[in-house]
């Protein structure tokens, strides 16, 4: 291998900065002087014996995630602000939708459980508490093993361009408000250029209100793309709701609650109980992921699983902030429905009439269920992002 293809290799994943100098000093480093007679710095190529030699040496993820070259630039060069390597938003988009899929399908029932839970019009009287196991149960007995999985066809139609555009849109912008604030860095201060960054990584870090607004946005534009396969999904999930298949589905509620309004019933609260969830979610992932590589593991990056159960903690504190919205928007998307009667005009009404006739404890109806379902979905979601 020549400098020149060293130098073609590092600027495939994204250090665009990287010099010829930088990559004669790469072959240097791998370079065994005398190996061929010739000095180590008359050296202009490398042999694949003393490549291997340096992938051998390598963690088994950093030549799963095609790092290597970057890994070998870093050794063979000063500390200078060297670009990473940039994101890969179509590797994102199928990550992030593919991890949400199978995260979706694995929590299915349980999903159901919350759904109906937050319905009061199912089994048993309005103020009685109903168990996540005691709803599994008695779907089961009622609709066997399908029963649990009514309207994941959905949720999976739902999460996978959900999940994706989630994951693209917040990677996405947290990496051009990184660009942008090293090159603002760049304009303003150009005179130190060697020896600088060992601290670079917190110098552009972001702020607490730049990953929120990330994640903000991240929801609502997810949100917004696929609300009608959300409510298309609750309406199927409810006892006594659309029956059939997606299509048929899809037809009836299209018919018989006023076309294509029917499918954003309850966009509202949605709306604001996404962008607050996935600006939570998100910025308390990176949080905590950031803390607990600097507190707990003395530095080391956390492994996808040790992400993982981070990102299902973060769901699960930004989940209790958003679930009054969550009961709110469940009830107004059945409301109506197969004969139900239309008890709330706005979500406003709907969240005042649930704390005034059913208690302010109401408000988090299915919180152990949505807990239980949420701690694993997500967790599973993170990881296999990561992982992929």
């Amino acid at each position: 291998m020549t400098s020149a293809e060293a130098l073609t290799a590092v600027r495939a994943v994204g250090v665009d900065t990287a010099t010829a100098e930088d990559a004669e000093a790469m072959i240097r480093l791998l370079t065994r002087g005398g190996d061929d007679g010739s000095s180590k710095a008359a050296c202009v190529s490398i042999s694949y014996q003393n490549f291997r030699r340096y992938a051998a040496l390598l963690p088994r993820t950093q030549l799963r995630s095609k790092n290597a070259s970057w890994c070998w630039l870093v050794s063979a060069t000063p500390m200078k602000a060297h670009e990473r390597p940039r994101a890969q938003p179509r590797l994102q988009l199928l990550a992030g939708g593919f991890a949400g899929a199978c995260a979706k399908t694995l929590v299915a029932p349980l999903d159901r459980a919350r759904t109906i839970i937050q319905d009061t019009g199912w089994c048993g009287q309005r103020g009685s508490r109903k168990t996540v196991m005691g709803v599994c149960a008695k779907v089961f007995r009622g609709e066997g093993v399908a029963g649990l999985f009514r309207g994941n066809a959905v949720s999976v139609m739902k999460v996978l361009p959900c999940n994706a555009l989630q994951f693209a849109i917040f990677n996405g912008l947290k990496e051009q408000l990184t660009r942008a604030k090293k090159q603002q860095n760049n304009n303003t201060n150009n005179a130190s250029s060697k020896g600088v960054t060992s601290t670079a990584g917190d110098k552009y870090s972001l702020t607490l209100a730049e990953r929120l607004a990330s994640g903000g946005v991240a929801g609502a534009v997810s949100t917004a793309a696929c609300y009608p396969l959300d409510a298309l999904k609750s309406q199927m999930a409810v006892s006594g709701g659309l029956r059939g298949g997606v299509v048929a589905a899809a037809k009836q509620l299209y018919l018989e609650q006023g076309g294509i309004r029917a499918f954003y019933k309850g966009l509202g609260p949605t709306l604001v109980a996404d962008v607050v969830g996935t600006a939570l979610g998100f910025t308390l992932y990176d949080t905590l992921t950031a803390a607990y590589r600097e507190r707990c593991v003395g530095g080391r990056k956390a492994t996808p699983f040790e992400k993982g159960v981070l990102g299902g903690v973060g769901a699960c504190c930004s989940m209790t902030v958003t679930m009054p919205l969550e009961v709110v928007m469940t009830r107004m998307r059945v409301q109506g429905i197969c004969g139900r009667p239309v008890l709330y005009g706005s979500a406003l009404e709907c969240l005042r009439s649930i704390a005034r006739k059913e208690g302010i404890s109401s408000l988090w109806l299915g919180t152990t269920a949505a807990y239980v379902k949420i701690f694993p979905q997500l967790a599973a979601t993170y990881f296999l992002f990561e992982l992929a």
